[in-house]
């Protein structure tokens, strides 16, 4: 990673990340929970699978023989020993493949791409592309780091029970089999466990590496924060607008000479005066927020005159920004208030 890339991943990155089928995973995370979920299946159903086996086995024994020359009838009997293979078997297999497909979905966070699934020749040609030496080397520590722990778990299981191995000499089939079948299992847990683990280092592993790809610059994220969230300076004016039409905002009350009332809630902003200057109407609200405006001119010791015909009118006119009319002027000198201390609300 570049030294200058020190911002982090921003949301526009992640999503063009993720419409090309780029996310953190571990294929190594999502083999040993579907190795770990069907181990444990197999704990639960192993009696079953045993005796659908040793069935297959004993009834060509002690049965009667089946001879045909017959192909459907052959075809027919071997169907019924593979129904009678897999049927014991699916629950083991079906734990395996739905515990991967979970798994694998909880990394990607739900991501569902299959148009990514389609053959593409360019991913042969790799000369030039991909990973540093550097990089390659370090997965190459890794996987043989991998290696060496799990020989090392499968080592340990088989020297813990060791005193267990003697004993199988002496034991008749039966509980040799079934000896040797828990053994199996015990193996089974310790290396699905254990690759857990690894599959959990190497999905933070990855999830890093996945990090680090994703870094910007400053210029790049800024330019980020541009194309999806638009100019900062246009977003604060935009705010600054939202604020000042809701009431909220002091800036509406600046210059401002008298504050004229109406019905609803309409508020007027006149600044200009006292008639027969010239008055203009600098801004206007109404509703909740022409309420709320009101209480801030009162905080702000603005005269306020209840006119709502008056009001409407100004409201109504088609220039509002300009400044009044004679007429309006002319009512508005025999409601303006004599003193700016003077305060009379609606």
């Amino acid at each position: 990673m570049s030294e200058d890339r020190t911002q982090e991943p921003s949301k526009l990155r992640r999503q063009q990340a993720r419409e090309r089928g780029q996310v953190a995973h571990s294929a190594e995370l999502t083999g040993s929970v579907g190795l770990l979920a069907a181990v444990v299946m197999l704990g639960f159903w192993g009696h079953e699978i045993t005796a659908a086996l040793v069935k297959l086995l004993r009834e060509p024994l002690v049965g009667t023989p089946i001879i045909s020359a017959d192909p459907s009838e052959v075809v027919t009997r071997l169907r019924q020993l593979a129904v009678g293979v897999i049927w014991p078997i699916l629950p083991v297999v079906g734990s395996f493949v739905l515990a991967a497909i979970g798994a694998h979905q909880a990394q990607v966070q739900g991501l569902w791409a299959p148009g990514l699934l389609a053959p593409d020749p360019t991913r042969l040609w790799t000369l030039g592309q991909g990973q540093g030496i550097v990089t390659r080397g370090g997965r190459g520590v890794w996987s043989l780091l991998k290696a060496v722990t799990i020989v090392a778990v499968a080592a340990w299981s088989i020297r813990l029970g060791w005193f267990d191995f003697q004993q199988f000499g002496a034991m008749d089939a039966p509980a040799l089999a079934r000896a040797v079948g828990g053994t199996l299992w015990l193996l089974a847990t310790w290396l699905a466990a254990a690759t857990l683990v690894l599959g959990l280092i190497d999905f933070a592993l990855q999830y890093r590496r996945y990090e680090d790809l994703l870094r910007t610059t400053s210029e790049e994220h800024r330019e980020d924060q541009r194309t999806a969230e638009g100019d900062p300076a246009l977003r604060s004016k935009r705010r600054r607008l939202v604020k000042a039409w809701r009431g909220d905002s002091p800036e509406l009350l600046a210059g401002a000479s008298l504050i004229l009332t109406g019905p609803s809630g309409l508020t007027l902003v006149l600044a200009g005066g006292p008639p027969p200057r010239s008055v203009s109407l600098r801004s206007a609200v109404q509703g909740a927020s022409g309420l709320h405006l009101r209480l801030a001119a009162e905080a702000a010791k603005l005269p306020q005159v209840a006119a709502p015909d008056l009001a409407r009118r100004l409201i109504g006119r088609r220039a509002p920004a300009l400044p009044l009319p004679a007429e309006a002027l002319a009512e508005l000198a025999s409601i303006w208030p004599a003193d700016r201390s003077l305060n009379r609300p609606a």
